[in-house]
């Protein structure tokens, strides 16, 4: 399988991204094989993952040399650590791990710890996958181990930040829901009900799957750059939603899409959102950025490239003269997810009183410390097909290519 990654590193991102659009739609048991052969952790990741599979959750714990602490002293870091990154990770509902992006992941730590002095752990859930485990039960699983996670383990909010993508931005998403607003799963303006657990801190969200639909502009001309296309969103219906057997209409992760206000319900202060210029789902995730905007009660930004989905996490889909931005984008969240925190125990503070002492900061953090240096040095950007004036514009673009947009 080490051959099989070197070929994958040294082949053109084109060539990646089809061979991954060839994984994914494979059957169950051999989608799962490859893609897991292609994410296995290196010796040197090995060290940073802890396993987990308890009556509480299934993942692991993500932390420098954890894999060495028994279980009991993992948890105790878990609790005592300054940020707790909830992971769930994407895969089309019928692939992925919990420990799928783990040179992402330990960049992170490890940045957060020599940027900003703060000792961070993951805690990666994973949970089971279709045709096996059908709608809502995975997004049930996260309910449950973020509930574990905060009202068991007593993890305040203020440290948390959210992490996911792909289809695990649909089911962090519903579990935020579900968690804090249940009546919204019948009454798309229920009202928030559920206090005893505060908000996490920030939310990063990585090409989310926003709705199962695929009727917009960028589904219809962008599939044949992406790696998500037609046929895995009928095995989604199929294998996750169990269509035809349960009519549409009736499922609330159809419905939840269509929220365009009121997101403090159950979303995070401060949300980082990552967007392909090149993928299927740009119009969707774009929109839904546009509606929290314009709410108003969400910080949000969101760092567009001209890149397939998934580009910031799946990183061999980037060609090489570009990697550098992916480096800055890694200062971009770790600079985002250290104020975010900050932000969030100076509020619980304020609330609360001084019962829980916030994150050290040596200096004030900034909300994002690369721009200057991503405009210096734009990357090149690849032509897509464009719409034209009568077609709905795209919302929420950057500036250049590079720039966060605020």
């Amino acid at each position: 399988m080490d051959n099989i990654r070197a070929v994958i590193k040294k082949s053109p991102a084109p060539v990646v991204v089809q061979t991954l659009r060839t994984a994914l739609t494979l059957p169950p048991a051999a989608a799962r094989a490859v893609i897991n052969d292609l994410t296995t952790p290196t010796s040197v990741q090995k060290t940073y993952i802890k396993r987990i599979n308890n009556s509480f959750w299934k993942g692991a714990l993500i932390g420098k040399d954890i894999k060495y602490e028994s279980d009991a002293n993992a948890i105790r870091r878990l609790r005592k650590a300054d940020v707790v990154i909830f992971e769930v990770h994407g895969g089309g509902f019928r692939t992925g791990n919990a420990t799928m992006y783990m040179s992402s992941f330990i960049t992170w730590i490890d940045m957060l710890k020599e940027k900003h002095g703060l000792d961070a752990i993951m805690m990666s859930v994973e949970y089971g996958l279709a045709p096996a485990h059908k709608y809502p039960g995975p997004v049930l699983e996260c309910k449950k181990a973020y509930k574990h996670l905060t009202q068991d383990l007593h993890v305040p909010a203020w440290k948390i930040i959210l992490s996911a993508d792909s289809a695990g931005g649909a089911i962090c998403l519903e579990t935020m829901m579900r968690t804090y607003c249940p009546g919204i799963v019948d009454d798309l303006d229920a009202p928030r009900t559920n206090y005893d657990i505060g908000i996490p801190a920030g939310m990063l969200m990585v090409s989310p799957l926003i709705t199962p639909e695929t009727t917009s502009w960028s589904w219809e001309n962008l599939e044949k750059y992406d790696m998500v296309g037609q046929q895995l969103a009928k095995l989604v219906f199929k294998e996750y939603l169990d269509y035809p057997n349960v009519d549409p209409e009736t499922l609330p992760i159809l419905r939840l899409s269509k929220i365009d206000k009121k997101f403090d319900r159950f979303t995070p202060k401060s949300v980082l959102v990552f967007v392909g210029d090149k993928e299927v789902m740009r119009d969707d995730i774009l929109n839904l950025a546009e509606y929290i905007e314009k709410d108003g009660a969400i910080n949000i930004r969101v760092c567009k490239e001209a890149y397939a989905h998934d580009w910031y996490l799946i990183r061999e889909i980037v060609k090489q003269k570009d990697k550098y931005m992916l480096e800055q984008y890694d200062e971009v969240f770790v600079d985002f997810a250290a104020y975010a925190v900050a932000e969030a125990a100076e509020q619980f503070t304020k609330e609360r009183g001084q019962g829980q002492q916030a994150p050290k900061l040596d200096t004030p953090v900034p909300i994002a410390t690369t721009n200057e240096a991503m405009i210096a040095e734009p990357i090149e950007t690849v032509d897509v097909p464009q719409q034209d004036e009568k077609q709905k514009p795209i919302t929420v673009e950057p500036e250049k290519p590079g720039v966060i947009v605020p």
